[in-house]
């Protein structure tokens, strides 16, 4: 067996949050091409999944923008923050879908610092001019951050969970 993590027990909780992403993934870009998702034939991490696919409520305003340089964020403390200028597709406890003028490579150039000031451990990363992506943990929770590219401008999906 290949593990991913030298920490016990984090395996199982990586590809649940990897799946989540990649199911946010997926239900942005349906979302930015006009369809409808099908439905999931049984989904692997049940929780991510419906939090990655959880629809926003159509009162809740984009986050504002702080005057960061690169982007700006808005966050709670202890959280990832979300990439600005952006829009909210969906927004949950534990995952974050969001859409962004901007290219990959400086939203994946923030998420990079934004991981290194907050304290998280990287354990796998990888960017190009297409796709940005970082798996990373701190303490007792975990993070995946997908950036991708959506012809004019990016999305970006972020999932947390416990550890």
């Amino acid at each position: 067996m290949i593990r991913i993590s030298s920490r016990p027990r984090t395996d199982t909780r990586l590809l649940a949050a990897v799946a989540g992403a990649c199911a946010a993934v997926a239900l942005a870009a349906c979302s930015a091409s006009g369809g409808t998702p099908a439905a999931p034939a049984a989904p692997a991490a049940p929780a991510a999944t419906q939090a990655a696919a959880a629809p926003a409520a159509a009162s809740q305003p984009p986050a504002t923008a702080s005057p960061a340089a690169g982007g700006g964020a808005t966050a709670a403390s202890g959280k990832l923050p979300d990439y600005q200028p952006s829009t909210v597709v969906s927004k949950s406890a534990s995952s974050t879908v969001l859409t962004s003028p901007d290219p990959v490579d400086k939203i994946g150039a923030f998420y990079k610092n934004a991981l290194a000031q907050g304290g998280w451990h990287v354990t796998s990363s990888s960017m190009s001019a297409y796709h940005a992506s970082f798996t990373a943990y701190r303490s007792s929770e975990g993070a995946s951050i997908s950036v991708y590219s959506r012809g004019s401008g990016s999305g970006i999906s972020i999932s947390t969970h416990p550890m």
